[in-house]
């Protein structure tokens, strides 16, 4: 004869009996929940590998934006290489028709890109009248000028010592300091032009080009050496021998740069120069695999005076 299953009970916190069975299942879920050191442990274990993840994700991301910005820079060299096979004189980069009238035409900017502030939002320097864009772009509706921006195109620092030289003033005015250069130029990548703004070289001499701008390609030594564009904020660098420029890739002394044979990639600059100041009055500016001068041929004449 089979009994019946009797159940023992107990009283709750409000006096009223309940059946072991129920107090039994609610002891085992008590048990089986997390204690507080036990969720602390978890959320260290959490941390810990955010924090060996973190900075991985980050040179990952500054990995990306670094190749991003060189593929920019080879995109423009297709378009120089381009421009200068259809140009008469075969002119390494776009020489703008005010470019022997005034100084302000000389290269640095206008070359292509978008329209700027200050002097760079000058009628002449709107995206229309930037003579590679049309290389680049069929019709100024489907321009995307992202392309002449780098990625993480963080201005130019000024530098408030007065042994530093501020390389630019005029075209990054210091009212556009809180700008990138992008926003300021209506491009990241600065044209070499490579001329004496120091003014250090015999008077003849501050009024020449030792670089690619305004030379024919074939007047060109090396152009598998010779830089054509280079990030702006490595012109900081270049005119500051021993400075340390933190770069727009998370590397000091480290620029992105276009080379005339097309090539893009990294070069390191501290300030490389040297005077040679005898026949040809030459100012080179060399470093390791790179040159921003074309010596040993002539320099360019530049005819207006500066600040003309």
């Amino acid at each position: 004869m089979n009994r019946p299953v009797k159940f023992q009970q107990h009283a709750d916190s409000t006096g009223q009996m309940l059946p072991q069975m129920r107090a039994g299942r609610s002891l085992e879920w008590r048990r089986s929940a997390f204690t507080i050191i036990e969720l602390l442990v978890v959320i260290g274990i959490f941390s810990l590998i955010l924090a060996v993840l973190l900075p991985a994700l980050a040179s990952a991301r500054a990995e990306g934006t670094k190749l991003k910005c060189l593929a920019n820079l080879r995109s423009i060299g297709q378009a120089l290489a381009m421009y200068s096979g259809d140009d008469t004189r075969n002119m390494t980069s776009p020489v703008h028709p005010m470019a022997e009238i005034r100084w302000l035409y000389d290269g640095e900017y206008e070359y292509g890109g978008n329209a700027g502030v200050g002097v760079m939002r000058h009628v002449d320097f709107l995206p229309e009248n930037r003579l590679l864009n049309r290389y680049l772009f069929s019709s100024g509706a489907s321009a995307d000028y992202n392309l002449y921006r780098c990625p993480t195109d963080r201005g130019v620092p000024k530098l408030e010592e007065p042994r530093w030289f501020n390389f630019e003033p005029f075209f990054i005015d210091p009212r556009y300091a809180h700008l990138s250069v992008y926003q300021a130029a209506g491009t990241s990548y600065r044209l070499n032009n490579h001329i004496d703004f120091t003014r250090r070289l015999p008077t003849y001499y501050q009024q020449h080009f030792f670089g690619p701008y305004l030379r024919s390609l074939t007047r060109v030594p090396d152009p598998t050496l010779t830089v054509i564009l280079a990030e702006t904020v490595a012109e900081v660098a270049k005119w500051n021998a021993g400075l340390h420029v933190d770069g727009w890739h998370r590397k000091a002394n480290n620029f992105n740069a276009l080379f005339l044979d097309g090539r893009a990639e990294i070069i390191h600059v501290t300030g490389h120069h040297e005077f040679r100041t005898g026949e040809n009055g030459y100012w080179l500016r060399r470093g390791p695999g790179w040159t921003m001068d074309c010596y040993p041929a002539p320099p360019i004449l530049d005819l207006p005076n500066r600040g003309g």
